[in-house]
């Protein structure tokens, strides 16, 4: 099997895989790149960085105005299941923001918000939430794990953070999901997705 046909298996997978995790509905599909917002191109001739130094190449808005976030370059875009999905070309990585209504605009304690994030993405495979960690500004970092199948083939680890942030009435989980290639890549995104994740 080619490097390339690998790599697009891996796109599919972990795709896939965040589907699975905001219950997506494969019979009602929704994939569409009309329904986001490219806002602040960056210039083209950013010069190619190593995987432990993840650049931005544009910032995504909400259209909803709740949020906005970067853009990782060589990152494909697309919506799934009413939330945006940010897809690595070369097949290990893909994260998207979830935003979760909540009954009451209180705040969560750290473990009301683990217990947000393990119900919101308890469709995915195998999903526990693992370790977490308060982050600056507010908001907890939390680790997980799980597993993907698809058909006869053999399942894989899959794993990732998800930030939670809860703002009024509202939550939004920052889901970063990558396969066992890719997950010494996951610290760095999630430091520099997170520096760019605004909530309006």
């Amino acid at each position: 099997m080619s490097r390339r046909s690998v790599g697009w298996m891996g796109v599919a997978a972990i795709a896939l895989t965040v589907a699975l995790l905001l219950g997506y509905d494969w019979n009602n599909s929704g994939l569409t790149r009309s329904s986001f917002q490219i806002a602040q191109e960056a210039p083209t001739d950013i010069p190619e960085l190593t995987a432990a130094e993840p650049a931005i190449s544009g910032t995504y808005e909400d259209p909803q105005g709740n949020f906005q976030i970067g853009i990782l370059d060589g990152y494909g875009v697309s919506s799934m299941a009413g939330s945006p999905l940010f897809q690595s070309l070369d097949g290990g990585l893909a994260y998207s923001v979830v935003t979760v209504p909540l009954e009451t605009d209180a705040p969560l304690s750290d473990i009301g918000l683990v217990d947000l994030a393990q119900t919101a993405l308890s469709n995915g495979e195998g999903f526990q939430t693992q370790t977490f960690t308060p982050v600056s500004g507010g908001g907890l970092q939390i680790s997980w794990s799980g597993r993907f199948s698809q058909g006869t083939s053999p399942s894989q680890p899959i794993s990732g953070v998800v930030l939670a942030k809860q703002q009024g009435g509202e939550a939004y989980l920052l889901v970063v999901a990558a396969l066992e290639e890719a997950d010494l890549q996951v610290a760095q995104v999630v430091s520099t997705l997170a520096s760019t994740l605004t909530l309006l």
